[in-house]
């Protein structure tokens, strides 16, 4: 086999001309970089559902309704603030209740944060209305409470079955 010396040549000056401009582009990047601290600490704000502490951040109570009969649930849900500064709170009903099933559907809300203490009312959500919401509420730190109770009424013409609504709380 014969050498091809041009072809040699033009590989070779090919090649020195990548490096030569794989060089130079290198040369023009500056770098940036991040360190990202992230520090685990314990959840500070958490569920309680009849009685029990509830691991996570979803609570899914469940209630049973009967057709057009008004009913109350209370003394079932609580949020508290088991970290030592206070949280402000935004609660807001970001899936509402069908409105064709429910002719009542709200939420109370309450808050207390001395023991024993009593519960003073807030404020009251419409699960009904999609972004009915009470804003910038405290919870106070070292067991502050905010207490969740339900008043609820079918329509007489609701259609048997599960129903869902949603309500978000951002801390």
């Amino acid at each position: 086999m014969k050498t091809n010396i041009k072809k040699m040549v033009k590989l070779v000056t090919l090649l020195v001309t990548s490096l030569l401009i794989a060089k130079a582009s290198a040369d023009t990047y500056t770098y940036l970089f991040m360190r990202v601290g992230i520090t685990v600490t314990s959840q500070q704000v958490i569920w309680i559902y009849e009685g029990q502490t509830v691991a996570g951040s979803t609570v899914e109570p469940s209630f049973m309704v009967q057709q057009g009969v008004y009913t109350w649930y209370n003394d079932t849900l609580y949020l508290k603030n088991t970290g030592s500064t206070n949280v402000t709170v935004n609660i807001i009903v970001t899936n509402p209740a069908p409105t064709n099933v429910f002719s009542i559907c709200k939420v109370y809300v309450y808050e207390n944060f001395t023991t024993p203490g009593t519960w003073t009312f807030l404020d009251t959500l419409d699960a009904l209305t999609e972004n009915d919401a009470l804003n910038n509420q405290l919870l106070k730190a070292n067991g502050g409470y905010f207490k969740f109770d339900f008043e609820i009424q079918t329509r007489t013409d609701a259609s048997t079955g599960d129903y869902d609504f949603e309500i978000t709380v951002v801390y």
